[in-house]
């Protein structure tokens, strides 16, 4: 499945999962953790400085990261650099032989936190990548030996509840996206309601949708999780169950396991991207109930 993940449409269920580089000057221990994924995962997303926190360089830690057998998904904000650091960055990526990439505006930093750039969205973004596959940069420069790039967004479900949000979200899918990775999503009816939106739109020949999801390990974690993260509106009957359980973490990947098994059902679901803070072993052992 890795070798054509994003590239031909077929029955397979797709699993990506999610790492954060470490605050290290060496990469040993972001390479340690995602090594029960290698074989595992179809592909592993790597995080730009999420929560505006400087991390080890997330291009590097995808270089090697690709050299142990992972296919990778190097995200990128345009929080932290301008035109010409995305453009430098990105030729770095396909230089290392990374042709995918999260494309993201970047969450804002607090008031008193470092000064964002934004000099590009992720609309922006999305439209440089274009520009790039097709051999230059945003000046018309050549680049040479230029490769295709294959550029995805994020979405959040719930928004789509929201006047004018799901006309954003397809003026974004239309610059040219390949794929879309949402944010967490625990509520099945949410996620029905989102293939059919996929259907309305014929979206599900085109673009491959990943439903964000995670093992939760706890209903305390759960609960900071639907009150501080940004689109993420866990309901509270799962929330309940992981009060009442004598394993929550247990109970948490058997939710996620629940989930899954009704997403696979779902035309336009294409299938899940699993995250959460140093969860990459109990994403690999999720991944691998149903692949076994």
């Amino acid at each position: 499945m890795t070798k054509d993940l994003f590239r031909t449409f077929n029955n397979d269920f797709i699993y990506t999962a999610e790492t954060t580089p470490a605050v290290a000057a060496s990469l040993e221990s972001s390479l340690k953790k995602v090594e029960c994924l290698v074989g595992v995962a179809d592909a592993i997303n790597i995080t730009d400085a999420p929560n505006c926190q400087p991390k080890l360089s997330s291009l590097v830690a995808a270089g090697e990261i690709k050299k142990m057998g992972l296919d990778v998904i190097l995200q990128i904000t345009g929080r932290d650099r301008n035109r010409i650091a995305i453009e430098s960055e990105v030729m770095g990526c396909l230089a290392l032989g990374i042709d995918k990439i999260l494309c993201l505006s970047g969450d804002k930093p607090p008031e008193d936190g470092p000064k964002a750039v934004n000099e590009l969205n992720s609309s922006d973004i999305i439209t440089l990548l274009k520009t790039m596959s097709d051999g230059h940069l945003s000046d018309d420069t050549e680049i040479q030996n230029s490769k295709n790039i294959i550029s995805g967004c994020a979405d959040s479900i719930y928004d789509h509840n929201n006047d004018g949000y799901s006309e954003f979200f397809l003026s974004k899918v239309n610059l040219g996206v390949t794929f879309v990775q949402t944010q967490y999503c625990f509520d099945i009816n949410l996620c029905k309601q989102y293939s059919e939106f996929i259907q309305n739109h014929n979206l599900d020949k085109k673009i491959y949708f990943l439903v964000g999801l995670g093992p939760l390990k706890s209903a305390k974690q759960a609960s900071w999780m639907r009150e501080n993260l940004y689109g993420v509106k866990i309901p509270d009957r799962i929330i309940e169950r992981l009060e009442k359980s004598t394993n929550p973490q247990h109970e948490g990947t058997t939710i996620c396991e629940e989930i899954i098994d009704s997403l696979k059902q779902m035309n336009g679901i294409s299938g899940v991207h699993l995250m959460g803070p140093n969860s990459e072993n109990l994403c690999a052992q999720l991944i691998k109930t149903f692949r076994d």
